[in-house]
């Protein structure tokens, strides 16, 4: 099964309007890092809040959507996308891009959330011990995937947007104030814009785009290929925007309440740690617990996700059809559980300066091809190449001075 095929949860096409695309495509895009990395900024930007959420809102909200809208005008095609800087480095790329979205980044790092919020309900069980389960879990799960997302994503990703929603109302109207900080506003401003690399929700929208185009072309104009096109375009724009309003919203909150209410950074705990705490503290043990639940589910639908797109690109792409599906996943899932060991700052250490070289790169890549894609606009591997170079430059020469 190829990712175009991979079943996400989408709203039926007979059934689907606007406002549940849209939601379907919130939920795809919020993962562990979109809830840890606003908390994190909120966290130590203090009453500078407003200055990172502009740059986070840049490179989180912005830049991912003119990503999934490059992708949607190149057919959802990531072969062509990629392939405009030579066949090559786009493979190689590509490659990359695979890796940070499943076992090398993203889904140990929904393990390490996923073991953050239930450790205080399961007697302090190891990571070590949590990554293996979850690892069988997902394994398990992969069976009934399918069902399951639906489930879960019907039931359960309500009770994650309530949880949420509560958070932000109890941590927003008790009269709290931020504290003072001594970064300067622009400061807080380019660590709200950097910190939105790792959400890695650009790098998300180009694997995306192969599953929401297909699901609109289901209800294209019939019979006016032009009218059916515009259709298309019209429809996933005015969903991407409702998706990307909840994320902006989300992100608000998330950095206000913790501007707020988090604890001092320099407490001792882990960042993933950062989310029940605050939860605890605004909702109670009860609320924490349904919080807990909710974001758990979130992590486990998306990890199933990830972890079975991964597997296919392992599967065909990379071993060409010589390992079975099952052989695949297990070889996933064997990596995730070693990666999720390093904890989520030993993830966010190995993975921060990989992104900080790539993303400017490929920012400047999904405006060329959307160039491109709209006006003909040719020239894209001497950009994209300096822009991969001198990001590279950037983080590495203060490193040898």
């Amino acid at each position: 099964m190829t990712i175009q095929q991979q079943s996400l949860p989408l709203p039926k096409p007979k059934q689907s309007s606007l406002l549940t695309t849209g939601l379907a495509l919130f939920s795809m895009f919020f993962g562990a890092g979109n809830l840890i990395f606003p908390l994190m900024i909120g966290q130590s930007v203090g009453c500078n809040a407003w200055y990172a959420i502009s740059g986070l809102a840049v490179t989180a909200v912005v830049v991912p959507f003119l990503g999934l809208a490059a992708m949607v005008l190149f057919q959802g095609d990531y072969s062509r996308f990629f392939g405009r800087i030579g066949k090559v480095p786009g493979l190689m790329l590509l490659l990359m891009l695979q890796l940070i979205l499943g076992p090398f980044g993203v889904i140990p790092r929904l393990i390490t959330l996923m073991h953050a919020m239930a450790s205080p309900y399961l007697f302090d069980m190891s990571l070590l011990s949590f990554s293996i389960l979850s690892g069988a879990v997902l394994f398990a799960f992969s069976f009934k995937r399918d069902w399951l997302i639906n489930f879960l994503g019907a039931i359960l990703t309500p009770v994650l947007l309530v949880a949420l929603a509560a958070l932000m109302f109890f941590g927003l109207l008790d009269g709290s104030s931020a504290p003072s900080v001594d970064a300067l506003p622009m400061a807080s401003f380019f660590e709200g814009l950097l910190g939105g690399y790792n959400t890695m929700d650009l790098i998300a929208a180009f694997l995306f785009a192969t599953v929401i185009l297909p699901h609109f072309q289901k209800e294209a104009v019939k019979g006016n290929p032009e009218e059916g096109h515009k259709s298309i375009l019209k429809k996933i724009g005015l969903s991407s925007l409702i998706a990307a309003a909840l994320l902006l919203l989300t992100y608000v909150g998330l950095c206000l309440i913790a501007a707020r209410h988090a604890p001092a950074a320099s407490a001792s705990f882990a960042p993933e740690q950062l989310l029940n705490i605050i939860a605890v503290k605004l909702l109670g043990p009860a609320g924490g617990c349904i919080a807990a639940i909710a974001v758990m589910t979130a992590c486990l639908t998306t990890a199933m996700t990830l972890a079975s797109i991964f597997s296919d690109y392992l599967r065909k792409d990379i071993c060409k059809d010589k390992i079975n599906p099952t052989w695949a996943l297990v070889a996933t899932l064997a990596v995730t559980t070693l990666f999720a060991n390093l904890g989520f700052s030993g993830i966010a250490a190995f993975l921060g300066p990989i992104l900080q070289v790539v993303y400017p790169g490929l920012i400047l890549l999904t405006v060329l091809n959307l160039f491109h894609a709209l006006y003909g606009y040719r020239m894209v591997k001497l950009p994209v190449f300096l822009a991969f170079g001198f990001s590279g430059m950037i983080d590495f020469i203060p490193n040898l001075i």
